[in-house]
């Protein structure tokens, strides 16, 4: 008798288990989620990693309020649910097929099916089977627990995954001389005007990432495609050649090839120590220095 009440609870447990994976799938893969939210035009990096954590949070907090047969969960699901749906819909009429990060990047999920797994769980939860006797609570006692998870959701995920803006993080070292110097040979023209040199490798998982920040930052405000210059390594043991490692760097991180030009690594170790570094420069005089972490897009805003 009691397998039997327990099995008609199984549905809502369900639900909350793919919330709570859904939550930590996307925390995993957070550089990506926050990237996919900042293309859509309408935040900045910096608000778009704040609201990245606060849906991850949202997801977190109704999953456990699930399995823990919180009265409120059903209706603050069902409701999440329908809202990424609608959004999902939006992203079909526009003909998006790219992975849409309702999984994070474990599985790929372009809106279509990512829509039927949300119209799956709605159905979960509507078939699921709940308590008749309601955890009995007095409305001082049910506002405690909503605040508290909720509370406890929104610290952990961002104590374990702070927003790159919310971290200290060193200025990176370079040297303006060294940089003038490979400039004045290999790229001439970014010693005039407003330039962004990017600092990179081809097998640094950093750099990747960094790339694809920058890009959506390119875009966002309109640098041009003379304005830009990548720098790569030439001498990393590999079997394969450098320009077979770049445009397969272009092509996994999605990022547009512009000017690029490679070097020896010692001397690129003169320049920036560190990879990958962004330099932002003015009359080839460097204004800001960024790596992954730190890199702001204010910083790229044009006048």
């Amino acid at each position: 008798m009691q397998l039997v009440r327990l099995s008609k609870h199984i549905p809502t447990i369900a639900v909350g288990v793919l919330f709570i994976i859904s939550a930590i799938l996307k925390m995993l893969g957070m550089a990506a989620f926050e990237m996919y939210l900042y293309e859509f035009g309408v935040l900045s990096f910096e608000a778009a990693a704040v609201f990245s954590r606060l849906i991850i949070a949202m997801e977190l907090a109704v999953g456990v309020a699930l399995l823990a047969n919180i009265k409120w969960a059903d209706y603050v699901a069902g409701s999440m649910l329908l809202f990424f749906s609608i959004f999902l819909i939006v992203q079909v009429q526009m003909g998006n097929t790219e992975n849409c990060h309702c999984m994070g990047e474990v599985f790929d999920l372009p809106p279509g099916k990512s829509l039927s797994k949300n119209l799956m769980m709605l159905m979960l939860l509507f078939w699921g089977y709940r308590m008749a006797d309601y955890l009995k609570q007095s409305k001082k006692s049910w506002t405690i627990t909503v605040s508290a998870i909720s509370l406890v959701s929104v610290v952990s995920v961002f104590a374990i995954n702070r927003p790159d803006f919310m971290r200290l993080v060193k200025e990176r070292e370079y040297s303006q001389e060294k940089l003038t110097e490979l400039l004045q040979e290999k790229f001439p023209s970014a010693l005039k005007g407003d330039k962004v040199v990017c600092v990179l490798s081809t097998h640094c998982g950093m750099c990747k990432m960094a790339a694809r920040k920058m890009e959506g930052i390119f875009t966002r405000y309109k640098w041009k495609d003379d304005e830009i210059l990548n720098v790569f390594s030439h001498t990393y043991e590999t079997s394969k050649p450098i320009e077979e490692r770049i445009d397969s760097f272009f092509v996994e991180t999605k990022v547009k090839r512009r000017n690029v030009i490679t070097m020896d690594q010692d001397s690129l170790h003169e320049v920036a120590p560190r990879v990958p570094t962004i330099f932002l420069l003015k009359d080839g005089i460097v204004q800001k220095t960024h790596g992954y972490r730190s890199i702001y897009s204010g910083d790229f805003e044009r006048k």
